[in-house]
């Protein structure tokens, strides 16, 4: 009996800080005080007041500012794959090859008909369960406000 209390409190500890950013993204945005964003340079405006609405939601709960950074699709992808950003706010094909090396959020908007439709995402690295968990709550939020206007 007191074997398996002992391996239940073991399992226990192990579970504390559920869900967890392996690569300490919540972590390192608290400490500095900064969200690093990527924006997709090109044709986003139908976005721009919804990405507008994510940032300043996200800078209001986490205590941090935004510090944009645009660029192209592919150049931004690979610095959040390398951890030099938190987040990238882009328009994306859901058939994109990037859908399995990222992590795409709820679409915040969308624009178009059929094949022509665009719809543009919070853009989150793989694993960082607590920060995706954190930005997708906030999308949903945002996109259902915008849906409503």
């Amino acid at each position: 009996m007191k074997a398996l209390a002992a391996s239940l409190l073991i399992v226990l500890a192990g579970c504390g800080a559920m869900p967890r950013d392996p690569e300490g993204t919540s972590e390192a945005i608290a400490r500095s005080r900064q969200i690093r964003v990527g924006l997709v340079q090109g044709d986003s405006d139908f976005a721009r007041p919804a990405a507008a609405r994510l940032l300043r939601r996200l800078a209001h709960e986490t205590g941090a500012r935004p510090v944009l950074r645009a660029g192209s699709t592919e150049t931004l992808f690979k610095q959040l794959e390398r951890g030099d950003l938190d987040l990238v706010l882009a328009p994306l094909d859901p058939k994109s090859p990037w859908m399995i090396d990222v992590t795409p959020g709820p679409p915040l908007a969308a624009t178009g008909q059929g094949e022509a439709r665009i719809e543009y995402y919070p853009v989150l690295r793989n694993g960082e369960n607590r920060w995706i968990m954190q930005v997708e709550r906030i999308a949903r939020t945002v996109a259902e406000s915008g849906a409503e206007q």
